[in-house]
């Protein structure tokens, strides 16, 4: 029922302004919209007053666009309007949204959502185990390609970083936890743009809150993944905010091994 009274206020919104060709309304990460010919930079401008959200990137190719629908998740509303173009939504406390994200490249189904759905998990310190959306903005890209020893022990050939993860975690068997981990390295690397989102999320936490986020997910195996992106990850930036969680978990020696990492 409050869907239809929500898709029965934006109908009546929309309608007040007939003689326009381009209205847009944007409530409860819903979208309606009625547009008739508009720059599609115009439209995520307007997307961006109405939400409060940032929109970062290029709209590319830039078109005109021409659609009308009421009361559509913004997921989906999005995918009709940027049609081939990858996208990530960013949410906030409160389930609130906080950014959009363009990317380059054919649509693959990258899509970043903290909300609707359960609320962040919270680490026995108390500290959010995702304050920054990195987690979020991971578990939203596509499965990637794996293979070997590392495929039979997920039973699968297409996993995603959250499965990558909890293998590099929990997986018994200390080589494959590490194939693991290279293997989501390799994939993070493999995107500059969108390991540079995952970087800028990652960015706005400090050394503590990082090491009590990857503590809370990897439980007694943080160490050991931070070692690993410490070794393996080709950016910096990086690894040195893993070399900054090895020193707060395991003190100067497990900081000064990974510096020791060979050159690829």
């Amino acid at each position: 029922m409050y869907a239809i009274a929500l898709a029965c206020v934006a109908r009546s919104a929309l309608a007040v302004s007939e003689p326009s060709s381009h209205v847009l309304a944007y409530q409860d990460d819903r979208l309606s919209v009625r547009l008739t010919e508009v720059p599609l930079e115009e439209v995520m401008a307007d997307l961006e007053q109405a939400s409060g959200a940032e929109v970062h990137g290029t709209v590319r190719p830039s078109r005109d666009v021409s659609a009308e629908f009421y009361d559509v998740p913004l997921v989906e509303a999005l995918y009709r309007l940027l049609g081939g173009q990858n996208f990530v939504l960013v949410y906030g406390k409160g389930e609130h949204l906080r950014a959009v994200e363009l990317l380059g490249g054919p649509q693959a189904l990258i899509r970043t959502s903290a909300a609707p759905g359960p609320a962040p998990a919270v680490a026995t310190s108390g500290v959010p185990r995702d304050p920054g959306g990195a987690v979020a903005a991971l578990d939203g890209h596509p499965p990637v390609s794996v293979s070997g020893r590392l495929a039979q022990a997920l039973g699968t050939e297409a996993a995603t970083f959250r499965q990558l993860f909890d293998v590099a975690s929990h997986n018994e068997d200390a080589a494959v936890r590490a194939e693991a981990m290279r293997a989501f390295i390799r994939a993070l690397d493999a995107e500059p743009e969108f390991r540079e989102l995952v970087l800028r999320t990652l960015n706005t936490m400090d050394d503590f809150t990082l090491t009590e986020m990857l503590s809370g997910l990897a439980g007694n195996r943080a160490e050991e993944i931070a070692a690993q992106i410490a070794a393996h990850a080709h950016g910096s930036e990086l690894r040195s905010k893993a070399r900054a969680i090895l020193l707060r978990l395991g003190g100067s020696r497990a900081a000064n091994t990974a510096d020791a990492r060979p050159t690829t």
